[in-house]
């Protein structure tokens, strides 16, 4: 069996559709890939945290992806010992938000086997799997898993992940 990683970015505060802001939508779905997967975890936390407002937050992470940014990030993992790598993000501006880009850069993916899993409000996944392959081609980019965000918090949406996931 592959030892597993889950790497994720996940923003709480006010989201498009959700009631409860204490915990991101991408974060409730990695929570429970490292339960089903016995997984590791390692979650992507901003060095300057997103505001909780909406509006706000969209206005920087359009401007993140407009300069081609790469936000620096609190902490790191070592991956060397991950066979397998689950990578979560919500879908920012049409694209993997510019911190997740950050982490990818500061790796080497060399035989590895990436499984992208990402939220979104209507975008799917917005091509951002193969802008991932294009991002590290020294790894193996597997089929990924979308999900609208306000559904990662339902039994139809963990459903949809544990048949993702084959479990």
């Amino acid at each position: 069996m592959d030892k597993a990683l889950v790497v994720y970015f996940s923003r709480a505060g006010e989201n498009y559709g959700v009631e409860d802001r204490t915990v991101g939508n991408t974060e409730i779905l990695a929570k429970e890939i490292v339960r089903l997967k016995n997984a590791d975890e390692f979650k992507i936390t901003p060095a300057k945290p997103y505001p909780e407002d909406y509006q706000t937050c969209v206005e920087i992470a359009t401007r993140e992806y407009e300069e081609n940014a790469r936000p620096e990030y609190v902490g790191d993992i070592d991956i060397s010992d991950y066979d397998a790598i689950y990578l979560g993000y919500p879908i920012w501006w049409s694209d993997v938000p510019m911190i997740v880009y950050n982490f990818l850069a500061k790796h080497d993916f060399a035989g590895k086997t990436i499984y992208p899993f990402c939220t979104h409000e209507g975008s799917g996944e917005a091509g951002t799997f193969g802008r991932i392959a294009d991002k590290v081609p020294s790894a193996t980019v597997a089929d990924g898993f979308e999900l609208a965000g306000h559904t990662a918090r339902t039994e139809r949406g963990i459903k949809k992940l544990q048949d993702w996931l084959k479990i």
